[in-house]
């Protein structure tokens, strides 16, 4: 019951800080469901959440979606997302904590220190990109960072960027569900995971234009930089 509510709790807040800054539900959510359900079970259900969160995006911002661009990021994270299933199939428990905790520490640290690079710029870039995205996705549920930067390097319009991400997201996380299997979770669980998911996205909305999002952003990195170092501390000690 207490590991329900606290799941409940993680993506309610994770989903409304989704809606109010765009960005949030994986980094403050992977960590935190890890902690929780495992490292298994917790990035498969995020991959879930956002796979429905990120497809009821897409449909409501599909004029903006370039389909063109977010086939060639799905098809560049194949690259990334082969090594990464073998990885976390093969390492045990305590290391597959360690490593998501430290990925997602790794992903918060690029997008303060890394804001453009010459490495994501082009064809290369993208085929970058998207391996850096799908490896990252499949193994810590933290896709985001590399196409942020990639976003940032090429100065992809802001709205084409975040309706062509959003249908991206949608297609890597039916990818990384393919390839490591959906969560085994009780029907109470299933059930906690919508319902909290959905209701932070709701009131998300309602609260968009009231939440100050510098304030947001911040808070962001730093329960994510907490729940990461909880996850990394948690692996170490299962070794």
């Amino acid at each position: 019951m207490i590991t329900l509510v606290g799941v409940g709790v993680v993506l309610f807040f994770g989903s409304l800080i989704q809606r109010v800054t765009g960005m949030g539900l994986a980094l403050v959510a992977s960590p935190f469901l890890v902690l929780l359900l495992g490292s298994v079970t917790g990035v498969q259900t995020l991959q879930v959440v956002g796979l429905g969160v990120c497809l009821a995006s897409a449909i409501t911002l599909w004029p903006d979606v370039n389909i063109r661009l977010a086939a060639l990021l799905l098809v560049s994270s194949c690259i990334g997302l082969v090594p990464g299933t073998l990885i976390a199939r093969s390492l045990p428990a305590g290391w597959l904590g360690i490593l998501i905790g430290t990925v997602t520490l790794a992903a918060l640290a690029s997008t303060v220190l890394l804001r453009k690079s010459s490495l994501f710029v082009g064809a290369r870039g993208t085929g970058v990109a998207g391996a850096l995205s799908g490896f990252m996705n499949v193994t810590a549920g933290v896709g985001g960072p590399p196409i942020v930067i990639y976003a940032n390097s090429i100065d992809w319009d802001y709205r084409e960027y975040l309706a062509t991400v959003q249908l991206y997201f949608a297609g890597l996380n039916v990818l990384s569900l393919l390839a490591r299997g959906v969560p085994d979770l009780a029907t109470a669980g299933w059930g906690v995971v919508a319902g909290s998911s959905v209701a932070g996205l709701i009131i998300g909305n309602h609260l968009s234009a009231t939440i100050n999002e510098s304030i947001a952003k911040k808070a962001v990195f730093a329960i994510a930089c907490i729940g990461s170092l909880a996850t990394v501390v948690q692996g170490a000690s299962n070794l």
